[in-house]
């Protein structure tokens, strides 16, 4: 196993689904030249994502905006690239975290990309472990995916199956905040009624 140089990468890399072939069997759609770094590529801040103790249902981020993670919080984010990794098995790649976002606080928790994975966005999980409130703006760089050929193809991988469970969790985690919320919303008004008409039969007296 090797990793993928930027030298490497410009020659089986293209970011127009037109071009993607066996001659350029990498595909980055939305990508850039700009993103790409001696040992990887830089992948920018999506258009959704989800906090999981400040905004638990997934979201969308428009230009202009940004993701916002309170101390303490992990955010799951969607990369503004679609990937599409070679379909002979041959490439599997890892997520790492960018140093400038690790000095703010800001840590990538650690993730894989299957050999042949063709499903678009990439879901990245973040982590503010700083005292302040970290902000990333969309299109913003924030972790770094390398690339890796592997010594022998794999023989087992399907993405798909991996994507539709995660966003029936997330459907699922949805549903039960909206229930949670409602409890807490019904447990809050039945608490205040009682205090209410307790003070009223207490004056009436």
């Amino acid at each position: 196993m090797s990793i993928l140089t930027d030298t490497d990468l410009k020659k089986i890399l293209c970011y127009d689904e037109a071009q993607w072939n066996d001659n350029k069997p990498l595909l980055i759609e939305h990508g850039s030249d700009d993103c790409l770094t001696p040992m990887g590529y830089d992948l920018r801040v999506g258009g959704f994502y989800k906090t999981f103790i400040a905004k638990p249902n997934l979201d969308t981020l428009e230009e202009g905006k940004s993701v916002v993670i309170k101390p303490g919080d992990i955010a799951l984010i969607g990369t503004y690239e679609r990937l599409r990794m070679p379909q002979d098995g041959s490439i599997s790649a890892l997520i790492l975290s960018r140093v400038s976002q690790v000095s703010r606080g800001l840590s990538n928790i650690s993730t894989k990309v299957d050999p042949g994975w063709a499903e678009g966005e990439l879901l990245i999980p973040v982590q503010n472990f700083s005292r302040d409130v970290i902000e990333l703006k969309h299109k913003e760089k924030f972790c770094t995916i390398i690339f890796f050929k592997n010594e022998s193809a794999a023989s087992l991988y399907n993405s798909k199956s991996s994507r539709l469970k995660f966003f029936q969790l997330l459907a699922q985690t949805s549903r039960k905040s909206l229930n949670k919320d409602l409890q807490l919303g019904i447990i809050s008004i039945s608490v205040y009624s009682i205090f209410f008409w307790d003070r009223i039969l207490l004056f009436s007296r």
